[in-house]
C-alpha cells in the first residue's frame, strides 16, 4: 500500500474551484478535511477500504458538497484547492491561505 500512497501523493495537484465545478455538479467531488492526507484517503478509496471511508463519512471528515456549497464556492473563485483523481472521484481539499 505504501507504493500506492506514494504514487497517489505524486498525482496531487492544485486547482481552482472553476476547474472542479462540473465534477462537483456531477457528484464526483469528495471534500476532504485538512486533518487527512489526500493520498491516505485516495488509497482507501482505490482499495475499497469501506471501514475507513465509512468512518470518515460518519465523522464528517469527507463528504460530497451539496448544491448550496457548490454555489458558495463558485462565488469564492480565488480560493485554491488540492485535488487528487481516484476514478470516478475527485478528492478535494481546501488550501489555506498563508498567514503573514
Amino acid at each position: 500500500m505504501s507504493d500506492l500512497k506514494e504514487q497517489l501523493a505524486a498525482l496531487v495537484d492544485e486547482a481552482d474551484w472553476g476547474q472542479l465545478t462540473l465534477h462537483a455538479l456531477d457528484g464526483r467531488v469528495v471534500m476532504v478535511h485538512p486533518d487527512l492526507e489526500l493520498s491516505t484517503v485516495g488509497v482507501a478509496v482505490a482499495s475499497d477500504d469501506s471501514q475507513s471511508v465509512g468512518r470518515w463519512l460518519n465523522e464528517g471528515l469527507i463528504y460530497k458538497p451539496d448544491e448550496a456549497e457548490i454555489r458558495e464556492r463558485n462565488a469564492m473563485a480565488a480560493q485554491r484547492y488540492l485535488g487528487l483523481i481516484v476514478r470516478p472521484f475527485v478528492l478535494v481539499q481546501h488550501v489555506e491561505a498563508p498567514t503573514t
